[in-house]
């Protein structure tokens, strides 16, 4: 099986910057995104497309999720896209959130706002994004993250990554953003130990 290089969007965050990071996480099988963000605003995002099918791809993605969060450290939170129920893929979503959440409980086991992630709705990131939770489409979304943080992607799982860490780094300017991370603090929206 072939090795897929992931995509990456640098924002100037090394590696090596010893700053606290926030996560985002987009798990999708087609295109698995995930930002790691400071407080300053500087990121670092990458898509990686898995290769193989069903539990190959399960596999391959877990490998290259364990390579990139063995190299984060300084981890405060963790936030992950919840499911779309109503997905014809609903089961293979659910596969792929459950393998994260291990990943994440294996490499954070004593930071419990990284092990045990926010899990945002898409409504939520959509309304972070945009102002609106329903009807707003994956090009609204890039233009939106364009628009707002002057942040250029072409793929709509980046955009959404990028959010999520905004998500979980607490980064809130207008009211929408902080109504979203305000309803956020309700114990139901992270994973449960």
């Amino acid at each position: 099986m072939k090795k897929s290089n992931p995509k990456i969007y640098d924002g100037g965050l090394s590696w090596k910057d010893p700053a606290p990071r926030f996560i985002g996480i987009d798990q999708s099988y087609s295109g698995f995104a995930i930002t790691s963000i400071v407080s300053d605003g500087r990121y670092h995002t990458e898509v990686y497309e898995g290769q193989g099918r069903g539990v190959e791809r399960l596999r391959d993605i877990s490998l290259y999720l364990g390579r990139y969060l063995e190299y984060s450290e300084h981890v405060e939170n963790v936030a992950i896209e919840g499911y779309a129920y109503g997905s014809q893929m609903a089961h293979m979503a659910g596969e792929l959130g459950g393998m994260v959440k291990l990943e994440l409980r294996h490499w954070f086991w004593d930071t419990p706002n990284a092990m045990y992630p926010l899990i945002v709705v898409p409504s939520q990131v959509k309304k972070y994004v945009t102002g609106k939770g329903q009807g707003v489409q994956k090009n609204q979304i890039l233009m939106h993250t364009f628009k707002k943080w002057g942040i250029e992607f072409d793929n709509d799982n980046a955009a959404d990554s990028y959010a999520l860490a905004r998500i979980a780094a607490g980064m809130a300017d207008l009211a929408y953003e902080k109504e979203i991370i305000n309803k956020l603090l309700d114990p139901k929206y992270r994973e449960k130990p």
